[in-house]
């Protein structure tokens, strides 16, 4: 690489390189049917109907992946056959299309528009929970020396999970009870039985009690390393099993409070990425598209301009040697 770049800087810096390349741009025009041939066929590329737009001749000029680009660009407007008879081999496609069409219905609803931004709320509630947990189970293995100290920065944000896991789990314990209370607004209650509305609004209370709790035993913990409260082994005890024991405890209960709409959510977010990805195909193929036939266009101006007087060479020996053999002269003697 290195030889044929240093190759390059000696070729352009050659006293004779300004000679040699207005020789090689007088050859480049001279050869007017070659310059002609470039001009049609670049016209045809830039004339050719936009990416949207079905191309007659998808494969003129060469190395021009048209057909691609279009299936790309309509690919956000193509619909299953509709009416697909179920006792058919065709019938997956069918299946499959009402099973993503229920899934739809079931984080989208019209009548509740909310409810899919109360599922994505679900979600990220289930995902802090998660790994409030994990740092409370991490620092109770290393402080009973099952596993080493050196913990991932997350994993040993201990405060994150004792405050934050008992404020976004009181959180959660009022929204259940007063979701699970009527018709929910953030969260679909209409498809539970009383007897599992009873069950959420239970775990629900324990959770908020809980919560409480733990945010009593936090500040009671403050107070003592302020040194207006003296600690004994008891209170250390009970302070440790509320703050290492119970908020785990309590930390997962709201996760489990939080699964079954966190899985709605989870769907939620699937279709708008598909839907995202579907939104910006289009855009896409037909940036592509105009990428495609810049760099095409260039290309093949370089291309011509280098090559032209390397294929001259040997074209214009044929044509001399060819009308050598049609000279008159010559055909006599």
């Amino acid at each position: 690489m290195s030889t044929l770049l240093q190759f390059l800087y000696d070729f352009f810096n050659w006293q004779y390189f300004g000679i040699f390349a207005i020789i090689w741009g007088v050859i480049d025009l001279v050869w007017i049917g070659r310059w002609q041939n470039l001009i049609k066929r670049l016209g045809k590329l830039i004339t050719k109907p936009i990416i949207f737009t079905k191309d007659k001749e998808p494969d003129e000029p060469p190395v021009y992946p048209r057909k691609f680009l279009e299936e790309l660009a309509l690919n956000s407007r193509r619909e299953t056959r509709a009416n697909v008879d179920l006792s058919s081999t065709e019938s997956r496609e069918g299946t499959l299309r009402r099973w993503i069409n229920a899934q739809r219905d079931l984080v989208f609803s019209p009548e509740k528009p909310l409810r899919s931004l109360g599922y994505v709320i679900s979600l990220a509630f289930f995902v802090f929970f998660l790994i409030a947990d994990a740092i409370v189970v991490a620092a109770t293995l290393v402080l009973m020396g099952v596993i080493s100290p050196d913990l991932p920065p997350l994993l040993q944000r201990l405060e994150l999970s004792i405050l934050g896991g008992a404020i976004m789990s009181t959180v959660v314990g009022v929204w259940m009870l007063v979701e699970m209370s009527g018709d929910g607004e953030l969260v679909s209650t209409t498809t539970l039985s009383p007897s599992q509305r009873n069950i959420y609004k239970l775990f629900a209370a324990i959770t908020t009690l809980f919560a409480v709790i733990v945010m009593i035993a936090l500040a009671v913990q403050r107070l003592i390393s302020l040194g207006y409260l003296q600690s004994s082994p008891t209170s250390d005890l009970i302070l440790s099993f509320i703050l290492y024991g119970l908020l785990a405890i309590n930390n997962s209960l709201a996760a489990a409070l939080t699964f079954q709409p966190a899985a709605s959510g989870l769907i939620v977010i699937i279709y708008l990425f598909v839907i995202l990805v579907i939104g910006i195909l289009p855009v896409l193929a037909f940036l592509a598209d105009i990428a495609w036939r810049t760099v095409y266009i260039v290309m093949d101006v370089i291309m011509w301009a280098i090559f032209t007087p390397i294929i001259a060479i040997p074209y214009g020996i044929r044509k001399m040697f060819g009308f050598l053999s049609t000279n008159p002269t010559n055909s006599k003697s």
